[in-house]
């Protein structure tokens, strides 16, 4: 019976990520996206739990990922993001910043519309 019930919340949880995805605003997916990158669900996302889901991401792409990623390079990609998103430069980025600035990112933007036909 716990197997069943763990099935179904799995079931549950899918089915709501995937409306999120596919009808929920621009806002709904942010945010979905923030809580995917904030593994421990503090309501920050630190350099590591960064470096987790992009070397998550990449392991996930594999091959397609061109040129070969390395270490070095998913560090270099963080560190990036972190300049860019951490405006108070206190070595976590919060819901809030996070929100700021995937709204003025026109590339953010368009890639989260693609969940809207794709789905």
């Amino acid at each position: 019976m716990e197997k069943f019930k763990a099935i179904m919340t799995l079931g549950k949880d899918f089915v709501q990520n995937l409306s999120i995805l596919s009808r929920g605003s621009l806002d709904e997916k942010l945010r979905w996206a923030f809580s995917l990158y904030d593994i421990n669900g503090d309501g920050c996302i630190t350099r590591e739990e960064m470096t987790d889901i992009v070397s998550a991401i990449y392991d996930l792409m594999g091959k397609l990922a061109e040129p070969c990623i390395d270490d070095d390079t998913i560090k270099e990609k963080v560190d990036r993001i972190f300049q860019k998103m951490d405006k108070n430069k206190d070595g976590v980025v919060t819901l809030d910043e996070f929100l700021e600035c995937c709204r003025k990112d026109e590339g953010i933007s368009t890639s989260m519309a693609v969940f809207d036909s794709s789905i």
